[in-house]
């Protein structure tokens, strides 16, 4: 199904070099509880550990690494695997349907559910003061699946991701679909000839492994809401949400006749 030339020789040998992590008998055999869940065995656990070590338990562990860089590779192989699957599915699906569709199987939220199947969050590795929340779970899925990729190879990380997302990929909830609000303004904008909106991160407040993003959207150079969310795509779609029903609001309002004139004044943005 797949067809790579890729070489990822770069990715694997930098897991080879350095100091090696030793991983406990007791947390060994936990991680093969999680590979009897995946259907797969890997060579080196030790990347598999990786994967599920959030930044706050390396931080307080000497010698351990982190999952972020196997989570960026992960939400790489992710897209790509979805990308190729969704087009061999929905041959006759313009790309405006593939990335609706797509953006609801790679959400932080259907990847939090489709971890919950394989019970992840019982295996990732916290600091003390970090809580279990649904975007780490998230992101570190997304970090096993550069590990499988990185220590097994294309294929198995194929077959992973079609057994997981395979059947949601026909049942997806078209309500959640719709909900992109990001596109409906866009669509709404461009119809009154206001052109595309325009999204500015204001600020990013909290921890960098737990960051909170504030964006504005702009209409015609004009300021029309704020949103925020725990990632700047989150953020951008509250902010037009926001917008949407500011919008909404001001085509509601009667408009103040302008005086003398009898014709009743419109705002910038109809």
């Amino acid at each position: 199904m797949l067809h790579t030339g890729i070489d990822t020789s770069f990715y694997r040998v930098s897991h080879m070099t350095g100091n090696p992590q030793t991983i406990p008998q007791k947390r060994l055999k936990e991680l093969e509880q999680l590979c009897d869940r995946l259907g797969m065995h890997f060579g080196r656990m030790a990347i598999l550990h990786e994967a599920l070590c959030h930044s706050s338990y390396a931080a307080e562990v000497p010698g351990a690494k982190d999952y972020e860089r196997l989570e960026f590779f992960g939400d790489a192989v992710l897209k790509f695997v979805i990308s190729e699957y969704l087009l061999e599915r929905f041959p006759d699906y313009d790309e405006g349907q593939l990335t609706e569709i797509r953006s609801v199987l790679v959400s932080d939220k259907t990847l939090a559910e489709l971890a919950g199947s394989l019970n992840l969050s019982k295996y990732i590795l916290l600091g003390r003061q970090v809580q279990m929340r649904p975007s780490i779970v998230a992101q570190s899925f997304e970090a096993v699946l550069g590990a499988v990729y990185t220590d097994l190879g294309l294929i198995h990380a194929q077959n992973l991701v079609v057994r997981l997302f395979g059947n949601l990929a026909t049942s997806v909830d078209r309500d959640e679909i719709k909900e992109n609000y990001k596109a409906e303004l866009q669509e709404f904008t461009q119809s009154k000839a206001q052109g595309v909106p325009i999204y500015t991160v204001l600020k990013t407040d909290g921890p960098p492994h737990d960051p909170t993003f504030l964006v504005n959207v702009a209409i015609a150079g004009n300021v029309i809401a704020e949103g925020s969310g725990h990632s700047k795509k989150m953020a951008e779609q509250e902010a037009a949400k926001a917008a949407l029903e500011e919008l909404s609001k001001k085509r509601a309002k009667p408009s103040p006749k302008v005086a003398g004139s009898g014709i009743s004044e419109t705002s910038e943005i109809k």
